[in-house]
């Protein structure tokens, strides 16, 4: 970051007009935040076509991302620039534009002058998050998430004023583009160490104009095994969600690196922490109550068509929504098969990993957040320590699953040759195969020879 800097001084130096530094680099310069900066925001007043040709002398790779308005970016070496042309006649009129007093800050380059006509670094210090004007998130309401994840991030509070308005305008957070509202949501998300965003969301009425059934979560979800409404339960799946991410809850046999596929803009550690939130916001559909007892049978399944519909509008990527609605409808499965408790499980576990494959460890990670949510607070028999042990079984079987199908005795072509099979033939007599070999009746090459010529 050090040398994009210079960079642009230099470049300041050698065509003039006048830069400034604005936005995260300040915020996290200000709070001392522990971020490897990688991006920073810059307000040039001058010729932008002429200093969007130097920065691309010196190496960055530069395009528009609204050139109309004078908008860029560049990146070079993973730190990435962004750079706008000056609104207004100068800088204190740029800055009343900005949403909240601390993105209201600029540091003018070549002289090191701080530029602060709204406090924002008293708020900083102070941890206050209040807008520029009375108007800010009136104007734009996306800025209502923006605030949460400042909040969230800087672990930061909401001024009076902002909060009232954030509470008023709550109700027309849906009306913003479906895209500003994924980026926000996500980003809300990617911060949240403490496990404490929807939570914070439900606190000033935004969730429910985000998510359906929230207020309706709210009291329901008390029955046998349960002794909290079903929205409470859905928070404490998600932090201990959190909490297994941050290591400060081990599952053995989980491999923590496939939450850090990337997907569009996102890891599947966000997806996937949204996922485990959700996942039982199908009880508001099949909530029933007969004298005393009170079952949710099927919400597995109605939470998925929940759940697709709630991707759809908000814009999720293809496969993000896919993850999100598996583990929504499955997350009950390794529950189901440890409460069975069947004489074969292999043929179980095998249907199990072939009907979710590559899903299966982000099912059993949230199945194991939804047990220990529940019986962190209600466990009379003590049963927890078997299901664990038994969620660990799983993701050894599943281990042992993925070795069969990555080492096969044969190919596709040499079964022909064995066979003379074709088409789906060869498929059903390589899936018998690796059924066999998984449930331990074909354990050699020759074996499996054996088994095709009879």
């Amino acid at each position: 970051m050090k040398f994009a800097v210079e960079d642009i001084k230099n470049i300041l130096n050698d065509i003039g007009g006048t830069g400034y530094i604005i936005g995260g680099y300040i915020r996290d310069k200000m709070t001392n935040h522990k971020n490897n900066i990688k991006d920073i925001d810059i307000i040039y007043e001058g010729n932008i076509g002429l200093f969007i040709n130097k920065l691309k002398e010196k190496g960055y790779s530069v395009f528009p991302l609204k050139q109309d308005k004078g908008i860029y970016r560049a990146s070079k070496e993973a730190v990435i620039i962004d750079i706008a042309e000056l609104k207004g006649n100068d800088i204190e009129e740029d800055l009343k534009s900005r949403d909240f007093t601390i993105n209201a800050v600029a540091l003018k380059l070549i002289d090191n002058k701080i530029i602060d006509i709204f406090d924002g670094r008293k708020h900083m210090k102070s941890r206050i998050i209040h807008e520029v004007s009375p108007n800010s998130i009136k104007n734009d309401k996306i800025r209502i998430l923006r605030a949460f994840r400042f909040a969230i991030k800087y672990d930061m509070h909401f001024s009076k004023s902002c909060q009232e308005h954030i509470i008023e305008e709550s109700k027309y957070i849906k009306d913003c583009p479906k895209e500003r509202i994924l980026s926000e949501l996500m980003q809300i998300i990617e911060h949240d160490n403490n496990g404490i965003a929807f939570e914070e969301l439900d606190k000033y009425h935004v969730l429910k104009n985000l998510i359906p059934y929230v207020d309706e979560l709210k009291v329901i979800g008390k029955c046998k095994y349960h002794i909290e409404d079903a929205f409470t339960h859905m928070k404490l799946v998600y932090k201990n969600f959190k909490e297994v991410l941050q290591q400060e809850q081990n599952i053995n046999g989980l491999e923590l690196n496939i939450f850090n596929e990337q997907i569009g803009e996102f890891k599947t550690r966000e997806y996937a922490a949204f996922a485990a939130f959700c996942h039982d916001i199908g009880k508001a559909k099949c909530y029933r109550k007969i004298g005393e007892r009170v079952s949710f049978i099927g919400h597995d399944e109605q939470g998925a068509i929940i759940m697709r519909e709630v991707c759809r509008k908000l814009g999720f990527p293809k496969r993000a929504q896919k993850l999100i609605i598996k583990l929504v409808e499955a997350h009950m499965y390794p529950l189901s098969l440890c409460k069975n408790k069947v004489k074969n499980p292999k043929k179980s576990f095998y249907k199990f990993f072939s009907r979710y494959n590559e899903y299966i460890p982000y099912i059993l990670t949230l199945s194991y957040c939804d047990m220990h949510a529940t019986k962190m607070l209600y466990d009379p028999d003590n049963e927890e320590e078997e299901f664990i042990n038994y969620i660990e079984r799983l993701f050894e079987e599943y281990s042992l699953y993925k070795k069969v199908k990555g080492n096969r005795f044969f190919n596709g072509k040499e079964i022909i040759e064995f066979t003379g099979a074709k088409g789906e033939q060869i498929k059903e007599i390589l899936e018998e195969l690796d059924r066999l070999t998984y449930y331990g009746q074909i354990n050699s090459r020759e074996e499996a020879i054996k088994w095709i010529k009879g």
